[in-house]
């Protein structure tokens, strides 16, 4: 194959890429790719809605992911239009996500911001009250479909152009070639009439007849596009004569003129035409100057990089079809191809040979031919190679890995595991699961014990493989892979490698550990305080605590969580510390004041938020925002709560709890119950001293925060203490310290 690149497109090759991600189940790499692209400029979606499709079908998560992060860039950037193709797809393959129907209603009121009547017609569908969000939506499309200006077609009446519109009464008025200013309701106007483009054959036509009149000569091949766009893009001979003969060409001059067009035609890359009658001749509009097969030998002939091909062949593969005599001298021509390049490959690219072969075996098997030569020439290679690692590592294609995985098994029955074994560890993650299951269903559990004995004791040299262990650990998979491992043990490493993670990091030796670390994070997060809880004995107790608790990556509810349960399960096991050294840069709290800031967030998040979205869109209904106080204080409204929410959840993560356990009362500290004696007034009072989130001043709670609080705090039964107040001062008597604990 000749190693002349030809010059491709920026967008294409992004596209391929994220294309052949999505083909070779490189999520994660996907999910970079893309993040670059929506951090970027999107010039055309298409290609990533196509993506979207492949993953529909594949990954359903990614793709909503993926379509969140689309609506979230089109949305910064105002691309309304962009925007509401988006939230249909959503509301097309996730319709029962939250929220759509406020988006779609701001979505058409920004779209059509200009026209008086867009506010009215969002109000009508009920797009924001409805529970059934499609048909409001489809409601909605009825009434924004024409506009005065617009020109129409009905099957009796003809072309039409709109000409007044009625937004209360919800009627278009239009004036058709046979009948003039006829009304039609909106709620039926997209079910009876074509709406056409102004350049379409019919419009033109209609009002700029002169301008087809003076293309019959100047731009016949035009005047073709035009007549099959008409049709759609392909249409007989037969019909391409009746369209122009109607009002454009007289009958006389048909022939002369096809003549003569019908040569620029066939010099036409987009436009083909098949001989026949004039009831059997074609002509079509292509998409692409070449047909598929054509383009497929190009790529192949003309490509010079091996791996584009075989991603190209595989793809016409998966695309073409094998009962037609084309696709079968394609087909030959394929496996012909991939043959003789494995041949010239066969001494310096092994692995780009198996992948060549097995591509070429695939299409045998399409023709209904028998592949044993192939899969004799694949094992000749495998048998060969004096580094299967090395071998396995450089096929590019999942599929294809997995094969070769197969035939190693065929080829070596009796040590095929050991060779797995050892695999395990030289492979990227996408193998790993293919490879367990083969041992867990082969029942070679020596070698599996062989596999989780080394992540299980060299943790720190395979960061990657021991959370892919743990997290499948966390989830209950893959039983026979734990046989003699340490469950509670097991997550005590994982706090420990994410401990050495963050101290690299921390050292700037980042490289590609970040990664790692988030992913580590993440499963704590998720399973971690229930993985921990469920494995907690007396042996690993104390272990367990003295990681947790001197972790400084790890979030402090998370430490406490788990630390709680450690310390009400083994009370004596666990020392507990000295009366607390206030940190000013913490929230000291009771876990009842806790709970009550964390039913504040959720409230906000739940309620509120909602509540505040409704008014936004009720605001944005009755149009006009720039003079619009319901709209401008439902914004005020929502800068309010996003500013107390960001606020409440900085707060929640600074809180250390105030223990019964931690309270002493030889001193003040929050948890204790004070009682002083006012010198001047001989009066008594008895104050709890807990966090600003407890205070209750009716019960005489209040914060250690407080002036009272600050002047008590640390002192002692007996002392005589001056408490500085806004307005004045005091003295009093400290009679005695207690727990309010």
């Amino acid at each position: 194959m000749s190693n002349e690149l030809s010059a491709i497109n920026h967008t294409i090759m992004e596209h391929t890429e994220l294309e052949h991600l999505v083909n070779t189940e490189q999520y994660d790499k996907l999910e970079e790719q893309w993040l670059g692209i929506v951090e970027s400029e999107i010039d055309d979606k298409k290609p990533l809605l196509h993506i979207i499709n492949l993953l529909i079908r594949q990954e359903k998560k990614f793709a909503h992911d993926f379509l969140i992060m689309l609506e979230s860039y089109y949305n910064e950037k105002n691309a309304y239009n962009d925007l509401l193709e988006v939230l249909k797809y959503i509301l097309k393959y996730f319709p029962k996500e939250k929220g759509l129907a406020p988006k779609f209603a701001a979505c058409y009121a920004n779209i059509y911001k200009e026209k008086p009547y867009a506010s009215l017609f969002i109000s009508k569908s009920s797009i924001e009250t409805s529970p059934e969000t499609a048909a409001s939506l489809k409601m909605l499309e009825k009434y924004f479909m024409f506009e005065q200006g617009d020109y129409v077609y009905h099957k009796s009446w003809g072309v039409g152009k709109v000409v007044s519109f009625d937004p209360e009464g919800e009627k278009i008025y239009i004036d058709f070639e046979k009948k003039n200013n006829h009304g039609i309701a909106l709620e039926i106007a997209s079910d009876i009439l074509q709406k056409l483009e102004k350049d379409s054959l019919r419009a033109m036509v209609y009002c700029q007849k002169d301008i087809l009149n003076k293309m019959i000569d100047e731009d016949p091949v035009g005047l073709i596009r035009l007549t099959l766009k008409h049709f759609h893009g392909k249409a007989t001979l037969n019909n391409i004569k009746e369209q122009l003969l109607a009002g454009l060409l007289p009958p006389s001059a048909w022939s002369k003129w096809w003549t003569k067009t019908k040569k620029l035609i066939l010099k036409d890359p987009y436009l083909q035409f098949t001989e026949g009658s004039p009831t059997t001749a074609l002509l079509e509009i292509r998409t692409k100057p070449l047909t598929p097969h054509q383009e497929i030998i190009n790529t192949l002939t003309q490509s010079g990089e091996i791996y584009k091909e075989i991603e190209s062949a595989r793809k016409y593969l998966a695309e073409g079809g094998k009962n037609t005599e084309k696709c079968k001298e394609i087909l030959q021509k394929i496996k012909s191809l991939f043959t003789q390049e494995a041949e010239k490959l066969k001494d310096t690219h092994p692995s780009a040979v198996i992948e060549c072969l097995l591509l070429a075996e695939q299409v045998q098997i399409m023709l209904n031919e028998c592949p044993a030569n192939y899969k004799d020439m694949i094992e000749t290679v495998i048998k060969n190679s004096d580094n299967l690692s090395k071998l396995i590592g450089n096929i590019c294609i999942l599929e294809y890995k997995k094969h070769v995985l197969h035939r190693i098994k065929k080829i070596y029955p009796e040590h095929w595991q050991n060779e797995f074994a050892s695999l395990f560890f030289d492979q990227n993650s996408h193998l790993w699961e293919f490879i367990i299951k083969e041992l867990i269903n082969e029942n070679k559990q020596d070698s599996l014990n062989s596999v989780s004995q080394k992540i299980f004791s060299q943790f720190n040299a395979y960061p990657e493989h021991y959370f892919w262990f743990c997290r499948n650990n966390f989830y209950g998979r893959f039983p026979d892979l734990y046989a003699n491992i340490n469950s509670g043990t097991l997550f005590i490493q994982l706090i420990e490698l994410i401990n050495n993670i963050y101290f690299k990091m921390q050292k700037g030796r980042d490289g590609n550990i970040r990664s790692i670390f988030n992913k580590i994070k993440g499963l704590l997060e998720e399973k971690g305080t229930d993985h921990a809880i469920n494995h907690l004995t007396e042996s690993n107790a104390a272990s367990m605590y003295n990681v947790v608790s001197g972790s400084k990556c790890i979030e402090d509810w998370f430490k406490i969580s788990i630390e709680s349960v450690i310390r009400d399960r083994f009370p004596e096991m666990i020392k507990k510390p000295e009366i607390l050294t206030l940190d000013e840069n913490k929230i000291y709290v009771t876990k009842h004041g806790y709970e009550k800031q964390k039913k504040e967030l959720d409230n906000i998040m739940n309620i509120q938020f909602a509540e505040n979205a409704r008014d936004l869109g009720e605001a944005i209904s009755r149009g006009d925002l720039r003079e619009n106080a319901e709209y401008q204080a439902a914004r005020e409204k929502q800068a309010q709560l996003i500013e107390k929410a960001e606020r409440l959840k900085a707060d929640l993560q600074k809180i250390v709890f105030i223990e019964p356990y931690t309270v002493k009362t030889n001193i003040v500290s929050p948890g204790t119950k004070v009682t002083i004696k006012n010198k001047d007034k001989e009066t008594t009072e008895t104050y709890t001293l807990l966090g600003p989130w407890d205070a209750d001043i009716d019960k005489n709670i209040i914060s250690y925060l407080s002036p009272i609080g600050k002047g008590l705090l640390n002192k002692k039964t007996g002392e005589t203490v001056t408490i500085q107040l806004p307005e004045n001062e005091i003295v009093c008597d400290i009679i005695k310290i207690e727990k309010a604990l």
